[in-house]
């Protein structure tokens, strides 16, 4: 176990947005990973009577402000790519590391995208003092896709997302939450046309989605682009690719459907691959992944979101090979990807906080 300095005198950490599902999130795992850290601080913009349980204490959430960042080694961001463009080049003008949840700096070249244990060799390299991370659909398929590029070469890769109501943030679940219990007492509804719009027309909670999510599933998740696909389609793509630093050879083809599920996402994932693969070897190589745990249909076990909510590890399982197509894979994976992206914003904080405390330069 390593042994970190006393709270005393380690590194001061900030988390600038310190309310919502992450910020919970990050709550949790810190209660869970060794303690380096000295102070931490929570900030949210604008006034805040909130609180949070921060290593066993009720800490109040203060509000964000010009000197907020002196002193703060590493600042963890959960705000808006608006807000983060305003108050990131603060902190780190302030002598702090960004590391970035938003969707503010994903794309940038000098921002590296970070993904723990794939390329966190990268984390040194921040010309600006930001370091991003995926967004949630990422880091639903990114371990389980990591693996396969690692031991036999991704050329093509296909990704059907079924993505959860808490993508539209809490509006999302409480307007799932309240078609739900419209249409739970009416037997019959969804048997006729436009009887569940009309059932869910009224609801208070305005929905997010363009079309009810009870009873359905919405093959539209993001904004309209000129190709066809999704502004969310098009970053998961971009993010994958940036991680696994794949050419620009290789397609990466996604489709995200929205499914009334209220939190973990799941994806059916096919693959090409430039060396033979097999179903046996790619399930010994997700049985020997830290990240990822295989469930194996053939004990009749299979990865479902509400088996994956509120735990660490991915689900992998549905591995599967069509016949005589020698260089093609199948899976099915489900994950907690607030648990995941919370995990993960810690991870690297504590990879830049061992830098602080050796006194390593960043590039």
């Amino acid at each position: 176990m390593t042994a970190y300095p006393s709270p005393t005198t380690g590194p001061t950490l900030a988390l600038v947005g310190a309310t919502g599902r992450f910020a919970e999130a990050v709550a949790s795992a810190l209660a869970l990973r060794g303690d380096p850290w000295g102070e931490i601080r929570l900030y949210e913009p604008g006034m805040s009577t909130r609180t949070l349980t921060v290593r066993g204490r009720e800490q109040p959430v203060e509000t964000l402000r010009e000197d907020s960042f002196d002193g703060v080694d590493v600042a963890l961001f959960n705000l808006s790519p608006d807000q983060t463009g305003e108050w990131a080049p603060r902190a780190v003008s302030a002598g702090a590391v960004v590391v970035d949840a938003s969707s503010r700096h994903r794309g940038d070249d000098d921002v590296p995208l970070i993904v723990p244990g794939i390329n966190s060799e990268l984390v040194t390299h921040r010309p600006r003092g930001i370091v991003a991370l995926p967004g949630p659909v990422t880091w639903g398929l990114i371990d389980a896709v990591h693996v396969l590029h690692q031991g036999w070469e991704l050329q093509h890769l296909v990704v059907t997302g079924l993505i959860a109501a808490v993508s539209a943030s809490d509006r999302g679940v409480a307007r799932l939450r309240e078609e739900l219990h419209t249409v739970a007492s009416e037997p019959l509804i969804g048997q006729h046309p436009g009887d569940v719009r009309s059932a869910v027309s009224d609801l208070p909670v305005v929905s997010p989605f363009p079309a009810p999510l009870a009873l359905n599933v919405i093959p539209w998740v993001g904004q309209p682009t000129d190709d066809g696909f999704t502004s969310t389609e098009r970053a998961v793509d971009q993010e994958v690719r940036k991680v696994l630093d794949l050419p620009d050879a290789v397609p990466v083809v996604v489709t995200l459907v929205q499914v009334p599920v209220v939190l973990a996402h799941s994806m059916a994932l096919h693959a090409r691959c430039a060396r033979p693969v097999s179903t046996d070897k790619v399930r010994a190589a997700y049985m020997a992944a830290p990240s990822l745990v295989h469930l194996d249909e053939r004990s009749g076990e299979v990865p479902t979101p509400v088996d994956s909510v509120g735990v660490d590890p991915r689900f992998v399982g549905r591995i599967r090979q069509p016949k005589g197509a020698g260089h093609h894979i199948d899976m099915f994976v489900s994950a907690d990807t607030i648990r995941r992206g919370a995990t993960a914003m810690l991870a690297v904080a504590e990879m830049i906080g061992d830098e602080r405390r050796e006194g390593v330069p960043s590039a």
